[in-house]
């Protein structure tokens, strides 16, 4: 049986499962985020292997290493500086393949160290303040992109190899004696200084497993680490892959920040970014609602009159039927005295019983079918304004 409309609640808070239906979207778009988030941290953190003699990632260099070693060459990695200037000597080569990783104070004691013992220096994809820090006497005014290029210089190793995949970042020696190597707009991706026995290349591409077999390559990259800069053989590569846990120069502490990787950093960035862009879009509401006075006052039969003519254009006969049932259903039963949820047939009975009203017309006029015409819309509001005891 079919019950009277219950009383609205009067809560200020939805239940929590209405707002788990009402924000679900944002909330699995949120949780997408977070995943996708935590996979580029990941991803970010794992390239632990890159430019390393000991991986065979393809961005790892341990196919270089290998020939190294058969060629009677050893490659030995090395975590920190003091262990580095530990094992350096005057035939070793020391390999820096990622600049950024150390800090300066460190890029300066690895070329203090170098020049100290006349080693030789193979420096990848250094900028303008790791050739400062070092000691180099070049800088890096620009860069291109990484392609094939022919070699165009008179350095043996470079001779060898022909043309391969270089390119990245530029430079430009301070002196004289330098030799420079797959050049573009003047700047070379390949710059030999033998004075300094130093080398610097613009990109780590030709020494990585995944390019290595390309162009000459292979050629270039065991030119490069069996030799210095001065055409001297090597006796064996101290290959720098500085740990986050190492000891820093001078006794300087290692924040937090330092330990999280950029890819982390930037992950919580971008979903900071796209959390502030989701408030924006949900934040309908900054406040509870504020009562605000009309510019005009409009009087009651107008607002009625006006939204009367609403329902007649639109032909809402059945909306407008069911306002004027519930109007009436509300004023019977304050009347009568019966509570809310008093179902149809109770406030027939108490109509019939309490106001002698016709049950069949009162079933008929508060909960009968919607009119078809004008004319019958006008005759239900007349029966509803009979039915009930009259005041006396």
């Amino acid at each position: 049986m079919t019950t009277l409309a219950e009383a609205p609640a009067t809560s200020a808070s939805p239940p929590p499962r209405a707002l788990l239906r009402r924000y679900r979207a944002p909330l699995a778009l949120l949780l997408v985020l977070v995943v996708v988030t935590g996979v580029v941290g990941l991803v970010g953190t794992s390239r632990s292997g890159e430019l390393d003699p000991r991986s065979y990632a393809p961005e790892g260099a341990r196919a270089v290493a290998t020939v190294l070693a058969d060629q009677g060459v050893p490659t030995t990695v090395v975590g920190d500086v003091p262990e580095l200037v530990a094992r350096l000597s005057a035939g070793s080569q020391v390999v820096v393949p990622a600049p950024a990783a150390l800090t300066l104070e460190e890029l300066e004691a690895v070329g203090d160290a170098v020049r100290e013992r006349g080693a030789a220096l193979l420096v990848l994809t250094p900028l303008d303040d790791d050739l400062d820090a070092l000691g180099v006497p070049a800088t890096q005014p620009g860069d291109d992109e990484v392609e094939v290029r022919r070699p165009a210089c008179a350095l043996p190793a470079a001779e060898r190899a022909g043309t391969a995949r270089t390119g990245g970042l530029g430079f430009r020696p301070d002196g004289a004696g330098a030799v420079g190597c797959y050049a573009t707009g003047g700047l070379a991706s390949l710059l030999a200084l033998p004075g300094e026995r130093t080398t610097l290349l613009g990109t780590s591409s030709p020494l990585t497993n995944e390019r290595v077999d390309e162009d000459g390559n292979a050629a270039l990259a065991l030119g490069l680490l069996g030799t210095a800069a001065d055409g001297a053989p090597v006796e064996q590569v101290l290959w720098l892959l500085p740990r986050p846990d190492r000891p820093l120069p001078g006794g300087a502490q290692r924040s937090v920040g330092d330990l999280v990787p950029d890819a982390l950093v930037w992950g919580v960035v971008q979903l900071g970014v796209a959390v502030a862009v989701l408030a924006l879009w949900r934040a309908r509401r900054l406040g509870r609602v504020v009562d605000e006075p009309l510019p005009v006052v409009v009087r009651a039969a107008e607002a009625v009159e006006g939204r009367s003519r609403l329902y007649r254009a639109s032909g809402a006969r059945d909306a407008a039927a069911d306002a004027l049932r519930a109007g009436a259903r509300d004023r019977l039963l304050r009347r009568l005295g019966l509570p809310l949820g008093t179902t149809p047939d109770a406030l027939v009975a108490a109509l019939a019983a309490r106001a002698g009203d016709d049950p069949v017309r009162a079933q008929a006029a508060l909960f009968g079918p919607p009119p078809t015409a004008d004319d019958g819309l006008v005759r239900l509001a007349a029966d509803l304004d009979a039915l009930g005891p009259r005041a006396s």
